[in-house]
């Protein structure tokens, strides 16, 4: 089940409105994608940790979350080295690491953490309900805000019907194994489960058009742009811009590799 773990606090974070967050992270994802240099990345990384210092979050959960990519990042350190070429610096018969694959891979372990707690900072600190109002502020496309709503919502009654079929099944002596028994009952479990979300939904659906629903959900809270929204995107887009002009070599940090 999803939750949300960080969305309620008293940080100087959790104060800023959502469209003030959830434009501050696009701002600073795009930057960061875009970057090809390491010491903007090394910066755009040291932020991230303030970020999630400011919004006070544990930094061992937040080392937890690093644990999700741990295993891509650490199959890239094991490929690039030794198929992307460049400068040889260690050479064993038919195995070669080369400087350009170990550079590649720092500037994606860089990229991908500092993008991670990034967002772990300024999305996972709002609830969902307050990241589509903020989409939405943001003119992102109506149905999209709807269907985020939806499927967030409606996620846990999908999972409460699955395990209801699973109970179902295992109280009929049901052993999973790689039979072809087995898998032609776990293949009645996921059309069941369709067939199941697919009458919810149109219940659903009825419901809300009895209580006057009009396309979109109405926010109880209503979020105003403060003075320290505005100082805090401000200084997001300057940073973004040193970052943007340090790839640009109009910025000139100090060489690192």
């Amino acid at each position: 089940m999803l939750q949300e773990n960080f969305c309620r606090g008293e940080s100087p974070i959790h104060k800023l409105s959502p469209r003030t967050r959830t434009l501050a992270a696009i701002f600073l994802a795009f930057v960061v994608a875009l970057c090809q240099t390491i010491p903007p990345l090394l910066l755009a990384l040291a932020l991230s940790f303030i970020l999630i210092i400011a919004a006070r979050i544990n930094l061992f959960k937040a080392g937890r979350r690093l644990l999700v990519i741990a295993g891509f990042l650490l199959l890239i350190w094991l490929v690039l080295p030794l198929t992307c070429g460049g400068p040889v610096i260690w050479q064993n018969s038919f195995l070669e690491i080369g400087r350009t694959g170990i550079t590649l891979a720092l500037l994606l372990t860089l990229k991908t953490s500092a993008m991670l707690l990034i967002f772990l900072a300024l999305i996972s600190t709002m609830s969902t309900a307050d990241l589509a109002h903020a989409l939405h502020s943001l003119k992102l496309p109506a149905k999209l805000v709807l269907l985020l709503l939806i499927t967030y919502r409606y996620i846990f009654l999908i999972e409460d019907e699955l395990q209801t079929m699973l109970r179902a099944a295992k109280i009929r002596n049901f052993q999973p194994n790689t039979s072809l028994h087995c898998y032609k009952t776990y293949a009645n479990l996921l059309g069941m489960l369709f067939v199941r979300s697919a009458e919810r939904a149109q219940r659903v659906h009825k419901a809300m058009l009895c209580r006057g629903f009009d396309g979109r959900f109405h926010s109880l809270t209503e979020y105003h742009d403060r003075a320290q929204d505005y100082f805090f995107l401000s200084f997001i887009l300057i940073f973004s811009t040193i970052l943007a002009l340090s790839e640009l070599r109009i910025v000139v940090f100090p060489a690192i590799l």
